[in-house]
């Protein structure tokens, strides 16, 4: 459930939403009986009969309400109403330290200033008991004056509670088995499965000054894999030497591999850092003397500035932001199988489908498509680079691993311009949880970029049913088959996805990815006959609209089948038009679209839904092969020849667009550049050379209409697949100048059903046959009457 402004919990009245999490969600609310604004964090409503979920709140609540102290964000009352569980806590206003630190650091009495003020409240929580478990400094406001606030002991434990429990840390009350903490920021000892204490704080205390002193962590791995190799075995990246040495001793101490050789607490971090400065800094806690930071003079000009700038601009400046970078756009690269097992590379691939699949509704955010990624599975290109050609400002990486009835996944966000790492976290949860597991990632990369989410979305995110784990598995095999369209694989995922909606009818996916095979099997490998095999997707994608009428997948399947099947072009549209309303992230739906719009003759919308499409999938070549066809259609030559230039560099070996072009020099009458790229493409094996030199011969003896006549013998003479090729037939004839002949393959093509029927009246090849009576009869029996 998502609260709307104006809704009352207890007697605070919700202003707006500010995250969102696997712990809340958090609300900017108004304090009727103190007349103060503060931050509510209300549990899920889903989690509301999950004892454990309100265990953990609970527990969050009572630790951190324990905690009084200058540093740390105060609690001020746990309660219940109308069933929803909630914390109202103090609004800290201001930016993350992440933000303020910017990509070079911060100078070294900024650093030792906030670092002694966090330290401050580390030492504070120690003493009593608490550690934070999660420090980072994205857990770490800055305000407007320059005070650290430590936020969130969500994931704190009193070190009380810690020495009768046997269970395993990241398996206890941390959030339905979420890893406890940012793996960044996570000491050796937790990662190999240790349990976390003050030294764990520590650590985390020494990748925080390290980042403020270089704008920098201190270890980087390719891979999450590789970030823990490195954090458990090796060095961290030396620092610049304008960090003075006192402050990277410190730094080393904390980020000492044996726990025993760091600083046992907090405390002695706040001592170690009052030494540098020789006193403490105003706004600390901790005892001795005090003396003011900074000179009087550089505080008036430090107000002058800021007036200048303005309140917001302030820190941009201070963190060298000309403005906050802001995420709008990602691709999640191919997640690792850390499973040890080839055989689970399935697993791997369903698992970064799915976390697409989860953002790519979002309106706020552009998610790049599967086909896309896939293409940089393995890849050693630099993630920069990858970036660049797929066009996006952030980065997903990560890896999954399966043991059993367990599921970890491990993701984290990187900006690309930067390749500064900006957020990273590892889940874990039972097989069944795996779509909550994947919303919850896909909420919390949504939280860390602070996009606009709507009360829809947030609902759609928070509501995903158990799977049938056997049904999912073999869902997933199923996919990992279909995605590799070839006819050898179709029927196994076909027999996938039957065994999968046997076992679980109710989920949607599954009679999703029949509908899905079944297009694919008529309209691209075209070894089934539009007729029957539009039958099959109508009857699966009806089938997954009864499970989940918000599935975008099946509309745009049930597009398909009204549009190829039944030629019903105004529901075809309304189907896409819906399909695309619940997830505009879905490149399906545009290219669906597009070739809907583009038979009525409305190309100038077609193009544009290419341009959609081509935005999230900008590495499929049948995105840009029909992108190609619009532009042909629209008779826009020059530029359907430069987009098949570019979709050809993107893939040199494929065919799509190397057909394109010959077909555009066909259109344009420059058949010896055709035959050149035929030449070029065609196998060899099957006679290939020798067809081209003979239709070569023809053109050189007959011009264009005995190019045509040696390309009408030679398709003549194949057998093709059930789908026929009379279309092809009709316009060979209609290039000849042979009109009756044209028409007598169309009239055969109308009692074959053939959907390409569909664009009769765009197509450039058909022009010489256009003003023919017959022709426009036909094009009235198909339905096309009212798009001449």
């Amino acid at each position: 459930m998502v609260l709307t402004a104006g809704y009352k919990v207890s007697h605070y009245e919700i202003i707006a939403q500010l995250g969102a999490g696997g712990m809340g969600v958090v609300y900017r609310a108004r304090d009727e009986r103190l007349g103060r604004d503060l931050a509510l964090k209300v549990l899920p409503t889903e989690s509301m009969d999950d004892q454990n979920a309100r265990a953990r709140l609970l527990r969050e609540a009572q630790m951190a309400s324990s905690l009084n102290h200058p540093h740390i964000a105060h609690i001020y009352e746990v309660g219940e109403d109308r069933d929803l569980l909630f914390i109202a806590m103090e609004l800290v206003e201001g930016r993350p330290l992440r933000e303020v630190i910017g990509q070079s650091g911060l100078n070294p009495e900024t650093v030792l200033r906030l670092g002694l003020q966090i330290a401050d409240a580390l030492a504070y929580a120690h003493e009593r008991g608490v550690i934070h478990r999660d420090l980072k400094s994205a857990n770490v406001m800055i305000t407007p004056e320059g005070r650290a606030k430590v936020l969130d002991f969500g994931l704190a434990k009193r070190l009380q509670e810690e020495d009768g429990d046997k269970t395993s840390p990241e398996l206890s009350l941390t959030g339905s088995g979420m890893m406890v903490g940012t793996p960044n920021y996570l000491p050796p000892e937790v990662l190999l499965g240790g349990k976390a204490d003050p030294r764990s704080d520590v650590w985390a205390m020494g990748v925080v000054l390290y980042e403020m002193a270089s704008g920098k962590l201190p270890f980087a791995g390719a891979s999450l894999a590789e970030l823990a190799g490195s954090i458990v075995n090796g060095a961290p990246t030396p620092l610049s030497g304008r960090v003075p040495v006192g402050i990277q001793a410190v730094i080393g101490r904390c980020l000492a591999k044996e726990p025993s050789q760091r600083y046992r607490h907090g405390s002695e971090i706040r001592v170690a850092l009052e030494s540098l400065l020789g006193s403490t800094v105003p706004g600390s806690t901790g005892r001795g003397p005090r003396r003011l930071w900074v000179a009087g003079g550089l505080v008036v000009l430090g107000v002058g500035i800021a007036l200048a700038l303005g309140p917001g601009r302030l820190w941009d400046r201070i963190a060298g932001h000309a403005g906050g970078s802001r995420i709008a756009s990602l691709a999640v690269l191919p997640l690792a199988n850390l499973s040890g097992d080839p055989e689970q590379e399935f697993f791997a691939d369903g698992m970064t489908e799915e976390l697409i699949t989860q953002l790519a509704p979002i309106r706020s955010l552009k998610v790049i498509s599967r086909t896309s990624v896939m293409r940089f599975k393995n890849s050693k290109k630099p993630l920069g680079e990858i970036a660049s050609q797929l066009g996006v400002d952030g980065i997903i990486e990560g890896s999954v691993q399966r043991a059993g009835d367990r599921i970890r996944i491990t993701a984290q966000l990187i900006e690309a311009s930067t390749d500064h790492h900006m957020w990273a976290k590892s889940y874990e949860r039972d097989f069944r949880d795996v779509l909550a597991l994947q919303s919850e990632v896909a909420g919390d990369i949504a939280g860390e970029i602070r996009l606009q989410i709507s009360p829809q979305e947030s609902a759609k995110l928070a509501s995903r049913r158990p799977v049938n784990p056997k049904a999912y598995e073999l869902y997933l095999k199923g996919r990992y088959l279909w995605n590799k369209m070839t006819p050898d694989d179709a029927p196994k995922a076909i027999d996938y996805f039957e065994k999968a909606l046997a076992l679980d009818p109710g989920d949607a996916r599954y009679s999703s990815g029949l509908a899905d095979v079944y297009v694919v099997l008529v309209q691209v490998m075209g070894t089934m006959p539009t007729k029957e095999g539009m039958v099959k997707v109508k009857e699966y994608a009806r089938r997954a609209l009864a499970a989940d009428e918000n599935s975008a997948e099946a509309h745009s399947s049930m597009a398909c089948a009204i549009f190829f099947g039944d030629w019903n072009v105004p529901e075809a549209e309304r189907q896409v038009q819906t399909a695309i309303e619940i997830n505009p992230g879905y490149g399906t739906a545009h290219l669906v679209y597009s070739v809907i719009l583009a038979s009525m003759g409305r190309l100038d919308e077609a193009i544009e839904q290419d341009h959609l499409a081509m935005q999230v999938d900008p590495m499929s070549m049948i995105v840009h092969w029909n992108a190609v066809g619009t532009l042909v259609m629209a008779r826009r030559y020059d530029d359907a020849m430069a987009l098949a230039k570019r979709a050809l560099e993107l893939d040199p070996q494929s065919p799509l667009p190397q057909g394109g072009m010959a077909h555009i020099h066909e259109l344009r009458g420059e058949y010896e550049a055709a035959l050149d790229i035929y030449e070029r493409v065609l196998p060899e094996s099957e006679g290939g050379k020798a067809l081209v030199a003979k239709i070569r011969q023809a053109y050189a003896t007959s011009g264009p209409a005995g190019y045509w006549r040696a390309v009408y013998e030679s398709v003549g003479k194949r057998s093709g697949p059930p789908r026929s090729h009379t279309m092809q037939l009709a316009i060979y004839c209609a290039q000849m100048g042979d009109a009756d002949g044209a028409l007598k393959h169309l009239e055969q093509a109308f009692r074959e059903h053939l959907a390409d029927l569909l664009w009769l009246n765009v197509e450039p090849s058909l022009d010489p046959i256009r003003s023919d009576p017959r022709f426009q009869a036909l094009a009235r029996r198909v339905g096309l009457a009212s798009r001449t």
